[in-house]
Protein backbone atom coordinates (compact mmCIF):
# COMPACT_ATOMS: atom_id res chain seq x y z
CA UNK A 1 0.00 0.00 0.00
CA UNK A 2 1.29 3.43 -0.96
CA UNK A 3 1.57 5.90 1.89
CA UNK A 4 0.50 9.46 1.14
CA UNK A 5 3.19 12.09 1.60
CA UNK A 6 2.87 14.30 4.66
CA UNK A 7 0.78 17.44 4.31
CA UNK A 8 3.88 19.67 4.62
CA UNK A 9 5.17 18.37 1.30
CA UNK A 10 2.13 19.81 -0.47
CA UNK A 11 2.17 23.22 1.21
CA UNK A 12 4.95 24.80 -0.89
CA UNK A 13 3.36 23.53 -4.09
CA UNK A 14 -0.03 24.90 -3.07
CA UNK A 15 1.49 28.30 -2.28
CA UNK A 16 3.32 28.36 -5.61
CA UNK A 17 0.19 27.50 -7.57
CA UNK A 18 -1.77 30.09 -5.61
CA UNK A 19 0.73 32.79 -6.63
CA UNK A 20 0.60 31.75 -10.28
CA UNK A 21 -3.21 31.70 -10.35
CA UNK A 22 -3.55 34.98 -8.43
CA UNK A 23 -1.14 36.97 -10.60
CA UNK A 24 -2.49 35.53 -13.86
CA UNK A 25 -6.01 36.44 -12.75
CA UNK A 26 -4.85 39.99 -11.96
CA UNK A 27 -3.43 40.33 -15.48
CA UNK A 28 -6.60 38.97 -17.08
CA UNK A 29 -8.95 41.12 -15.02
CA UNK A 30 -7.05 44.42 -15.23
CA UNK A 31 -6.08 45.04 -18.86
CA UNK A 32 -5.14 48.66 -19.40
CA UNK A 33 -7.63 51.04 -20.97
CA UNK A 34 -4.84 53.53 -21.71
CA UNK A 35 -2.90 51.64 -24.33
CA UNK A 36 0.38 52.90 -25.75
CA UNK A 37 0.81 54.04 -29.37
CA UNK A 38 2.73 50.84 -30.12
CA UNK A 39 -0.06 48.71 -28.68
CA UNK A 40 -2.61 50.38 -30.96
CA UNK A 41 -0.28 50.00 -33.93
CA UNK A 42 0.31 46.26 -33.41
CA UNK A 43 -3.42 45.74 -32.90
CA UNK A 44 -4.18 47.69 -36.10
CA UNK A 45 -1.69 45.58 -38.05
CA UNK A 46 -3.23 42.36 -36.74
CA UNK A 47 -6.78 43.57 -37.28
CA UNK A 48 -6.24 44.63 -40.90
CA UNK A 49 -3.42 42.26 -41.90
CA UNK A 50 -0.87 45.07 -42.31
CA UNK A 51 2.87 44.70 -41.69
CA UNK A 52 2.66 41.35 -39.94
CA UNK A 53 6.45 40.97 -40.22
CA UNK A 54 8.31 43.81 -38.50
CA UNK A 55 12.14 43.75 -38.30
CA UNK A 56 12.59 44.45 -34.59
CA UNK A 57 10.06 41.81 -33.51
CA UNK A 58 9.59 39.82 -36.66
CA UNK A 59 6.90 37.34 -35.66
CA UNK A 60 4.94 39.11 -32.91
CA UNK A 61 2.21 40.48 -35.17
CA UNK A 62 2.08 37.19 -37.08
CA UNK A 63 1.57 35.25 -33.84
CA UNK A 64 -1.08 37.76 -32.79
CA UNK A 65 -2.82 37.34 -36.16
CA UNK A 66 -2.90 33.55 -35.69
CA UNK A 67 -4.12 33.96 -32.10
CA UNK A 68 -7.01 36.17 -33.14
CA UNK A 69 -8.07 33.60 -35.73
CA UNK A 70 -8.55 31.15 -32.86
CA UNK A 71 -11.01 33.51 -31.16
CA UNK A 72 -14.56 34.41 -32.20
CA UNK A 73 -14.85 37.27 -34.69
CA UNK A 74 -16.78 39.28 -32.10
CA UNK A 75 -13.68 39.64 -29.90
CA UNK A 76 -12.08 43.07 -30.17
CA UNK A 77 -8.55 42.69 -31.54
CA UNK A 78 -6.82 44.92 -28.99
CA UNK A 79 -8.61 43.19 -26.11
CA UNK A 80 -7.84 39.75 -27.53
CA UNK A 81 -4.14 40.50 -27.84
CA UNK A 82 -4.05 41.67 -24.22
CA UNK A 83 -5.51 38.30 -23.23
CA UNK A 84 -2.72 36.60 -25.19
CA UNK A 85 -0.12 38.52 -23.21
CA UNK A 86 -1.83 37.86 -19.88
CA UNK A 87 -1.81 34.12 -20.58
CA UNK A 88 1.83 34.36 -21.71
CA UNK A 89 2.57 36.03 -18.37
CA UNK A 90 0.95 33.08 -16.60
CA UNK A 91 3.13 30.78 -18.71
CA UNK A 92 6.23 32.75 -17.64
CA UNK A 93 5.31 32.17 -13.99
CA UNK A 94 4.80 28.44 -14.57
CA UNK A 95 8.16 27.99 -16.31
CA UNK A 96 9.90 30.21 -13.75
CA UNK A 97 8.39 28.07 -10.98
CA UNK A 98 9.79 24.92 -12.56
CA UNK A 99 13.23 26.50 -13.02
CA UNK A 100 13.34 27.83 -9.48
CA UNK A 101 12.48 24.39 -8.12
CA UNK A 102 15.14 22.68 -10.24
CA UNK A 103 17.92 25.16 -9.45
CA UNK A 104 16.96 26.08 -5.90
CA UNK A 105 16.19 22.64 -4.53
CA UNK A 106 13.29 21.37 -2.41
CA UNK A 107 13.78 23.87 0.43
CA UNK A 108 14.01 27.00 -1.72
CA UNK A 109 11.33 29.70 -1.13
CA UNK A 110 9.94 29.38 -4.66
CA UNK A 111 6.54 30.90 -3.88
CA UNK A 112 8.18 34.01 -2.41
CA UNK A 113 10.40 34.60 -5.42
CA UNK A 114 7.48 33.99 -7.77
CA UNK A 115 5.49 36.63 -5.92
CA UNK A 116 8.34 39.16 -5.99
CA UNK A 117 9.15 38.66 -9.68
CA UNK A 118 5.53 38.38 -10.82
CA UNK A 119 4.40 41.42 -8.83
CA UNK A 120 7.06 43.67 -10.36
CA UNK A 121 5.59 46.50 -12.36
CA UNK A 122 7.67 45.66 -15.41
CA UNK A 123 6.03 42.27 -15.77
CA UNK A 124 2.52 43.32 -14.74
CA UNK A 125 2.57 46.38 -16.98
CA UNK A 126 3.22 44.39 -20.13
CA UNK A 127 1.07 41.45 -19.06
CA UNK A 128 -1.90 43.83 -19.24
CA UNK A 129 -0.95 45.51 -22.51
CA UNK A 130 -0.54 44.58 -26.18
CA UNK A 131 3.24 44.96 -26.23
CA UNK A 132 5.95 42.66 -27.55
CA UNK A 133 7.88 41.79 -24.39
CA UNK A 134 6.12 39.05 -22.41
CA UNK A 135 5.76 36.38 -25.10
CA UNK A 136 9.51 36.26 -25.98
CA UNK A 137 10.31 36.22 -22.26
CA UNK A 138 8.26 33.02 -21.96
CA UNK A 139 10.31 31.43 -24.74
CA UNK A 140 13.63 32.55 -23.22
CA UNK A 141 12.64 31.01 -19.88
CA UNK A 142 11.78 27.81 -21.73
CA UNK A 143 15.24 27.99 -23.34
CA UNK A 144 16.86 28.24 -19.89
CA UNK A 145 14.77 25.33 -18.67
CA UNK A 146 15.87 23.09 -21.54
CA UNK A 147 19.45 24.35 -21.14
CA UNK A 148 19.43 23.34 -17.46
CA UNK A 149 17.99 19.94 -18.31
CA UNK A 150 20.81 19.38 -20.79
CA UNK A 151 23.47 20.61 -18.37
CA UNK A 152 22.23 18.45 -15.49
CA UNK A 153 21.87 15.37 -17.70
CA UNK A 154 18.10 15.15 -17.27
CA UNK A 155 17.11 15.62 -20.89
CA UNK A 156 19.81 14.24 -23.16
CA UNK A 157 20.82 15.58 -26.55
CA UNK A 158 17.34 16.79 -27.44
CA UNK A 159 17.42 19.25 -24.54
CA UNK A 160 20.24 21.22 -26.19
CA UNK A 161 18.39 21.37 -29.49
CA UNK A 162 15.20 22.40 -27.69
CA UNK A 163 17.08 25.13 -25.80
CA UNK A 164 18.44 26.51 -29.07
CA UNK A 165 15.02 26.35 -30.72
CA UNK A 166 13.32 28.24 -27.87
CA UNK A 167 16.11 30.85 -27.86
CA UNK A 168 15.86 31.33 -31.64
CA UNK A 169 12.07 31.68 -31.45
CA UNK A 170 12.42 34.24 -28.65
CA UNK A 171 14.79 36.32 -30.79
CA UNK A 172 12.33 36.17 -33.68
CA UNK A 173 9.62 37.55 -31.38
CA UNK A 174 11.93 40.33 -30.18
CA UNK A 175 15.55 40.94 -31.13
CA UNK A 176 16.63 41.92 -27.64
CA UNK A 177 16.31 38.28 -26.58
CA UNK A 178 19.26 37.44 -28.81
CA UNK A 179 21.38 38.42 -25.80
CA UNK A 180 19.69 35.71 -23.73
CA UNK A 181 20.41 33.14 -26.44
CA UNK A 182 24.03 34.24 -26.80
CA UNK A 183 24.47 34.03 -23.03
CA UNK A 184 23.29 30.42 -22.99
CA UNK A 185 25.67 29.58 -25.87
CA UNK A 186 28.62 31.13 -24.01
CA UNK A 187 27.61 29.10 -20.97
CA UNK A 188 28.00 25.89 -22.95
CA UNK A 189 31.46 26.96 -24.10
CA UNK A 190 32.43 27.85 -20.51
CA UNK A 191 31.25 24.51 -19.14
CA UNK A 192 34.59 22.70 -19.68
CA UNK A 193 32.71 19.46 -20.18
CA UNK A 194 33.93 17.01 -22.78
CA UNK A 195 32.17 17.38 -26.09
CA UNK A 196 31.10 20.94 -25.36
CA UNK A 197 31.77 22.01 -28.97
CA UNK A 198 29.40 19.32 -30.20
CA UNK A 199 26.81 20.46 -27.65
CA UNK A 200 27.32 24.08 -28.75
CA UNK A 201 26.70 23.00 -32.34
CA UNK A 202 23.49 21.24 -31.39
CA UNK A 203 22.34 24.30 -29.46
CA UNK A 204 23.27 26.71 -32.27
CA UNK A 205 21.72 24.62 -35.05
CA UNK A 206 18.17 26.06 -34.65
CA UNK A 207 19.66 29.57 -34.83
CA UNK A 208 19.83 29.06 -38.59
CA UNK A 209 16.07 29.59 -38.56
CA UNK A 210 16.61 33.25 -37.64
CA UNK A 211 18.32 34.44 -40.87
CA UNK A 212 16.07 32.12 -42.87
CA UNK A 213 12.97 33.73 -41.36
CA UNK A 214 14.30 37.23 -42.01
CA UNK A 215 15.17 36.28 -45.60
CA UNK A 216 11.68 34.88 -46.09
CA UNK A 217 10.24 38.20 -44.86
CA UNK A 218 12.08 40.33 -47.44
CA UNK A 219 9.35 40.08 -50.13
CA UNK A 220 6.80 41.43 -47.63
CA UNK A 221 8.86 44.63 -47.63
CA UNK A 222 9.51 44.53 -51.40
CA UNK A 223 13.23 44.01 -50.77
CA UNK A 224 15.55 41.98 -53.00
CA UNK A 225 17.27 38.77 -51.88
CA UNK A 226 20.72 40.27 -51.37
CA UNK A 227 23.06 40.13 -48.36
CA UNK A 228 22.94 43.91 -48.04
CA UNK A 229 19.13 44.00 -48.02
CA UNK A 230 19.01 41.23 -45.44
CA UNK A 231 21.57 42.96 -43.22
CA UNK A 232 19.81 46.33 -43.38
CA UNK A 233 16.42 44.67 -42.77
CA UNK A 234 17.64 42.82 -39.68
CA UNK A 235 19.13 46.05 -38.25
CA UNK A 236 16.36 48.29 -39.55
CA UNK A 237 15.88 50.10 -36.23
CA UNK A 238 19.56 50.92 -35.98
CA UNK A 239 19.87 52.20 -39.56
CA UNK A 240 16.78 54.39 -39.14
CA UNK A 241 17.96 55.96 -35.89
CA UNK A 242 15.38 54.27 -33.69
CA UNK A 243 17.89 52.47 -31.48
CA UNK A 244 20.86 53.52 -29.41
CA UNK A 245 21.80 56.70 -27.60
CA UNK A 246 25.15 58.16 -26.52
CA UNK A 247 26.06 57.63 -22.89
CA UNK A 248 25.32 60.76 -20.88
CA UNK A 249 24.10 61.88 -17.50
CA UNK A 250 20.54 62.00 -18.80
CA UNK A 251 20.84 58.47 -20.20
CA UNK A 252 22.09 57.19 -16.84
CA UNK A 253 19.28 59.02 -15.05
CA UNK A 254 16.65 57.52 -17.34
CA UNK A 255 18.21 54.08 -16.88
CA UNK A 256 18.07 54.40 -13.10
CA UNK A 257 14.44 55.57 -13.21
CA UNK A 258 13.46 52.73 -15.51
CA UNK A 259 15.25 50.23 -13.27
CA UNK A 260 13.26 51.41 -10.26
CA UNK A 261 10.00 51.35 -12.27
CA UNK A 262 10.72 47.79 -13.34
CA UNK A 263 9.90 46.78 -9.78
CA UNK A 264 7.59 49.50 -8.46
CA UNK A 265 5.52 52.01 -10.43
CA UNK A 266 7.04 55.47 -10.08
CA UNK A 267 5.70 58.09 -12.46
CA UNK A 268 4.36 61.60 -12.64
CA UNK A 269 0.93 60.05 -12.24
CA UNK A 270 1.92 58.76 -8.78
CA UNK A 271 2.21 62.23 -7.26
CA UNK A 272 -0.89 63.39 -9.10
CA UNK A 273 -2.89 60.48 -7.71
CA UNK A 274 -1.74 61.32 -4.19
CA UNK A 275 -2.72 64.98 -4.65
CA UNK A 276 -6.13 64.01 -5.99
CA UNK A 277 -6.78 61.29 -3.41
CA UNK A 278 -4.63 61.94 -0.29
CA UNK A 279 -6.02 58.78 1.34
CA UNK A 280 -3.82 56.77 -1.02
CA UNK A 281 -0.84 57.96 1.00
CA UNK A 282 -1.93 55.45 3.66
CA UNK A 283 -1.51 52.66 1.11
CA UNK A 284 1.90 54.01 0.15
CA UNK A 285 3.00 54.19 3.79
CA UNK A 286 1.68 50.69 4.41
CA UNK A 287 3.66 49.30 1.47
CA UNK A 288 6.81 51.13 2.57
CA UNK A 289 6.34 49.89 6.14
CA UNK A 290 5.89 46.29 5.01
CA UNK A 291 9.02 46.57 2.88
CA UNK A 292 11.02 47.94 5.81
CA UNK A 293 9.70 45.17 8.07
CA UNK A 294 10.58 42.54 5.47
CA UNK A 295 14.12 43.93 5.29
CA UNK A 296 14.43 43.95 9.07
CA UNK A 297 13.09 40.41 9.30
CA UNK A 298 15.60 39.21 6.70
CA UNK A 299 18.49 41.01 8.44
CA UNK A 300 17.49 39.51 11.78
CA UNK A 301 17.28 36.00 10.34
CA UNK A 302 20.63 36.47 8.63
CA UNK A 303 22.33 37.42 11.92
CA UNK A 304 21.03 34.30 13.62
CA UNK A 305 22.65 31.96 11.14
CA UNK A 306 25.97 31.89 9.35
CA UNK A 307 25.26 33.28 5.87
CA UNK A 308 25.55 30.66 3.16
CA UNK A 309 27.45 31.47 -0.03
CA UNK A 310 25.45 33.05 -2.82
CA UNK A 311 26.13 30.05 -5.01
CA UNK A 312 27.31 26.53 -4.43
CA UNK A 313 31.09 26.54 -4.95
CA UNK A 314 32.63 24.13 -7.40
CA UNK A 315 34.58 22.48 -4.58
CA UNK A 316 31.50 21.91 -2.43
CA UNK A 317 30.53 18.33 -1.53
CA UNK A 318 27.67 18.62 -4.03
CA UNK A 319 30.27 17.99 -6.75
CA UNK A 320 28.86 18.03 -10.25
CA UNK A 321 25.54 19.49 -9.10
CA UNK A 322 27.41 22.34 -7.44
CA UNK A 323 29.39 23.09 -10.60
CA UNK A 324 26.19 23.06 -12.64
CA UNK A 325 24.57 25.57 -10.30
CA UNK A 326 27.71 27.71 -10.36
CA UNK A 327 27.60 27.75 -14.16
CA UNK A 328 23.86 28.47 -14.21
CA UNK A 329 24.44 31.46 -11.94
CA UNK A 330 27.35 32.80 -13.99
CA UNK A 331 25.48 32.46 -17.28
CA UNK A 332 22.30 34.16 -16.09
CA UNK A 333 24.30 36.90 -14.41
CA UNK A 334 25.95 37.50 -17.79
CA UNK A 335 22.52 37.59 -19.45
CA UNK A 336 21.28 40.11 -16.89
CA UNK A 337 24.31 42.37 -17.45
CA UNK A 338 23.89 42.17 -21.23
CA UNK A 339 20.19 43.01 -21.04
CA UNK A 340 20.76 45.89 -18.64
CA UNK A 341 23.57 47.27 -20.80
CA UNK A 342 21.31 47.11 -23.86
CA UNK A 343 18.57 48.94 -21.98
CA UNK A 344 21.04 51.66 -20.96
CA UNK A 345 22.27 51.92 -24.56
CA UNK A 346 18.64 52.39 -25.63
CA UNK A 347 18.39 55.54 -23.48
CA UNK A 348 17.22 53.64 -20.40
CA UNK A 349 14.42 51.83 -22.22
CA UNK A 350 12.15 50.38 -19.53
CA UNK A 351 10.72 47.86 -22.00
CA UNK A 352 14.13 46.21 -22.28
CA UNK A 353 14.18 45.54 -18.52
CA UNK A 354 11.11 43.31 -18.32
CA UNK A 355 13.28 40.21 -17.94
CA UNK A 356 15.25 41.56 -14.96
CA UNK A 357 12.87 40.41 -12.15
CA UNK A 358 12.77 36.73 -13.24
CA UNK A 359 16.52 36.80 -13.88
CA UNK A 360 17.15 38.13 -10.37
CA UNK A 361 14.92 35.40 -8.93
CA UNK A 362 16.94 32.77 -10.81
CA UNK A 363 20.19 34.26 -9.50
CA UNK A 364 19.13 34.58 -5.86
CA UNK A 365 17.13 31.37 -5.43
CA UNK A 366 20.23 29.47 -4.34
CA UNK A 367 20.66 31.64 -1.27
CA UNK A 368 18.70 30.46 1.80
CA UNK A 369 16.29 33.37 2.03
CA UNK A 370 13.58 33.12 4.70
CA UNK A 371 10.21 32.66 3.08
CA UNK A 372 8.32 35.21 5.17
CA UNK A 373 10.21 38.41 4.20
CA UNK A 374 10.00 37.42 0.53
CA UNK A 375 6.24 36.95 0.84
CA UNK A 376 5.93 40.32 2.60
CA UNK A 377 8.05 42.10 0.01
CA UNK A 378 6.08 40.53 -2.84
CA UNK A 379 2.77 41.46 -1.21
CA UNK A 380 3.91 45.06 -0.75
CA UNK A 381 5.02 45.24 -4.38
CA UNK A 382 1.71 43.85 -5.59
CA UNK A 383 -0.34 46.27 -3.47
CA UNK A 384 1.77 49.26 -4.58
CA UNK A 385 1.65 48.37 -8.26
CA UNK A 386 -2.08 47.70 -8.16
CA UNK A 387 -2.76 51.01 -6.40
CA UNK A 388 -0.50 53.27 -8.46
CA UNK A 389 -0.22 51.26 -11.67
CA UNK A 390 -2.72 48.67 -12.86
CA UNK A 391 -5.93 50.00 -11.29
CA UNK A 392 -5.47 53.60 -12.54
CA UNK A 393 -4.48 52.35 -15.99
CA UNK A 394 -7.58 50.18 -16.05
CA UNK A 395 -10.24 52.53 -14.67
CA UNK A 396 -9.06 56.14 -15.11
CA UNK A 397 -9.07 58.18 -18.32
CA UNK A 398 -5.50 59.39 -18.54
CA UNK A 399 -5.87 60.60 -22.13
CA UNK A 400 -8.86 61.71 -24.20
CA UNK A 401 -8.16 60.53 -27.70
CA UNK A 402 -11.83 60.10 -28.60
CA UNK A 403 -12.52 63.82 -28.23
CA UNK A 404 -9.31 64.77 -30.03
CA UNK A 405 -10.05 62.41 -32.92
CA UNK A 406 -13.55 63.85 -33.24
CA UNK A 407 -12.09 67.36 -33.29
CA UNK A 408 -9.55 66.53 -36.00
CA UNK A 409 -12.35 65.02 -38.11
CA UNK A 410 -14.21 68.34 -37.95
CA UNK A 411 -11.28 70.19 -39.57
CA UNK A 412 -9.45 67.68 -41.76
CA UNK A 413 -7.50 70.41 -43.60
CA UNK A 414 -6.08 71.98 -40.44
CA UNK A 415 -2.61 71.20 -39.14
CA UNK A 416 -2.43 69.39 -35.79
CA UNK A 417 0.84 69.67 -33.87
CA UNK A 418 0.27 67.04 -31.19
CA UNK A 419 2.20 65.92 -28.14
CA UNK A 420 1.61 62.27 -29.09
CA UNK A 421 0.81 62.15 -32.81
CA UNK A 422 1.52 58.42 -33.06
CA UNK A 423 -1.24 57.65 -30.59
CA UNK A 424 -3.72 59.53 -32.80
CA UNK A 425 -2.41 58.06 -36.05
CA UNK A 426 -2.37 54.50 -34.74
CA UNK A 427 -5.90 54.75 -33.37
CA UNK A 428 -7.00 56.06 -36.76
CA UNK A 429 -5.23 53.10 -38.38
CA UNK A 430 -7.02 50.73 -36.01
CA UNK A 431 -10.42 52.30 -36.71
CA UNK A 432 -10.19 52.84 -40.45
CA UNK A 433 -7.68 50.28 -41.70
CA UNK A 434 -5.76 53.03 -43.52
CA UNK A 435 -2.06 52.33 -42.99
CA UNK A 436 -0.97 55.86 -43.97
CA UNK A 437 -2.52 58.52 -41.76
CA UNK A 438 -3.40 62.11 -42.65
CA UNK A 439 -0.31 64.25 -43.38
CA UNK A 440 -1.87 67.05 -41.34
CA UNK A 441 -1.17 65.25 -38.03
CA UNK A 442 2.34 66.13 -36.93
CA UNK A 443 4.49 66.30 -33.81
CA UNK A 444 4.41 69.16 -31.34
CA UNK A 445 6.78 72.08 -32.10
CA UNK A 446 9.66 71.01 -29.83
CA UNK A 447 9.57 67.55 -31.38
CA UNK A 448 9.35 68.76 -34.96
CA UNK A 449 12.56 70.75 -34.71
CA UNK A 450 14.43 67.64 -33.47
CA UNK A 451 13.78 65.80 -36.73
CA UNK A 452 16.65 65.48 -39.24
CA UNK A 453 17.12 68.59 -41.37
CA UNK A 454 14.94 70.76 -39.13
CA UNK A 455 15.81 73.81 -37.06
CA UNK A 456 13.89 76.47 -35.09
CA UNK A 457 14.34 78.92 -37.97
CA UNK A 458 12.99 76.49 -40.56
CA UNK A 459 10.06 75.59 -38.32
CA UNK A 460 9.07 79.21 -37.76
CA UNK A 461 9.34 80.00 -41.48
CA UNK A 462 7.21 76.96 -42.33
CA UNK A 463 4.61 77.90 -39.71
CA UNK A 464 4.38 81.48 -41.03
CA UNK A 465 3.88 80.14 -44.54
CA UNK A 466 1.07 77.85 -43.41
CA UNK A 467 -0.66 80.69 -41.61
CA UNK A 468 -0.21 83.01 -44.60
CA UNK A 469 -1.89 80.38 -46.77
CA UNK A 470 -4.90 80.51 -44.45
CA UNK A 471 -4.40 77.07 -42.93
CA UNK A 472 -5.51 76.68 -39.33
CA UNK A 473 -2.87 75.28 -36.97
CA UNK A 474 -3.64 73.70 -33.58
CA UNK A 475 -1.60 72.12 -30.80
CA UNK A 476 -2.50 70.20 -27.62
CA UNK A 477 0.97 70.56 -26.12
CA UNK A 478 0.36 73.73 -24.08
CA UNK A 479 -1.13 74.14 -20.64
CA UNK A 480 -2.27 70.57 -20.04
CA UNK A 481 -1.50 68.31 -17.04
CA UNK A 482 2.07 68.90 -15.93
CA UNK A 483 3.17 65.33 -15.23
CA UNK A 484 6.84 64.62 -14.60
CA UNK A 485 7.35 61.70 -16.97
CA UNK A 486 9.87 60.45 -19.52
CA UNK A 487 8.43 62.66 -22.26
CA UNK A 488 8.83 65.79 -20.14
CA UNK A 489 12.39 64.85 -19.19
CA UNK A 490 13.44 64.20 -22.79
CA UNK A 491 11.39 66.81 -24.66
CA UNK A 492 10.89 69.61 -22.17
CA UNK A 493 7.63 71.18 -21.01
CA UNK A 494 5.59 74.14 -22.21
CA UNK A 495 8.63 76.40 -22.22
CA UNK A 496 10.28 74.38 -25.00
CA UNK A 497 7.24 74.88 -27.26
CA UNK A 498 6.68 78.51 -26.27
CA UNK A 499 10.22 79.49 -27.28
CA UNK A 500 9.48 78.27 -30.79
CA UNK A 501 6.07 79.99 -30.88
CA UNK A 502 7.28 83.38 -29.66
CA UNK A 503 5.62 86.10 -31.69
CA UNK A 504 2.62 84.00 -32.69
CA UNK A 505 -0.81 84.63 -31.19
CA UNK A 506 -1.97 81.65 -29.08
CA UNK A 507 -5.69 81.20 -28.44
CA UNK A 508 -7.30 78.34 -26.51
CA UNK A 509 -10.24 77.07 -28.51
CA UNK A 510 -11.24 73.81 -26.82
CA UNK A 511 -10.45 71.44 -23.95
CA UNK A 512 -10.73 67.70 -23.36
CA UNK A 513 -11.21 66.39 -19.81
CA UNK A 514 -8.87 63.74 -18.36
CA UNK A 515 -8.43 62.48 -14.82
CA UNK A 516 -5.39 64.71 -14.27
CA UNK A 517 -7.03 67.82 -15.67
CA UNK A 518 -8.06 69.23 -19.04
CA UNK A 519 -5.94 68.98 -22.16
CA UNK A 520 -6.25 72.29 -23.99
CA UNK A 521 -6.47 72.77 -27.71
CA UNK A 522 -4.62 75.95 -28.70
CA UNK A 523 -4.82 77.63 -32.09
CA UNK A 524 -1.59 79.18 -33.35
CA UNK A 525 -2.35 82.41 -35.21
Amino acid sequence: MTTAPPVSVFRPARAEWAVVVLLTAVALLLPTQNSTPDAWYYAACVRHGHELLLPHHLLYNAVGWLWMHLLPDSVDTLAGLKVMNALSFGGCLLVLRDLLRRVGGPMAPVAGWLLVAGSSFGMLRFATENETYVLPLLLSLLASRSWWRGLSGQGGTQSWVAAGAWAAAAALLHQIHAFWGVGLLLGILMSRQSGRWKVAGLYALPALLVPMAYAAALPAWSLPFTPESLWRFVFYELYHGHAGAPLSGRTLLLTAISLVRTFGQLHGTTLSLLRRWPALSAVGLLCAGVMVYAGWYWWKAKRKTEPAPLIVPAAAPAGVAGRDKQLFFNVHLLILVLQLACAAWAAGNAEFMVMLPPLLALLLIQRPWPAQPLALAGTALLLWNLTFGLVPLRWLRLTNMASLLARTAQEPTALWLLSDPNLVLNQLHYRTGQLIGPPTILSAPALLVQQPGQSPEKFRAWLKARRAAGQHVYTDALGGPQLLDRARLTQGGDEAHLRLLHGFHLVRTDSFPTFFGPVYLTEIR
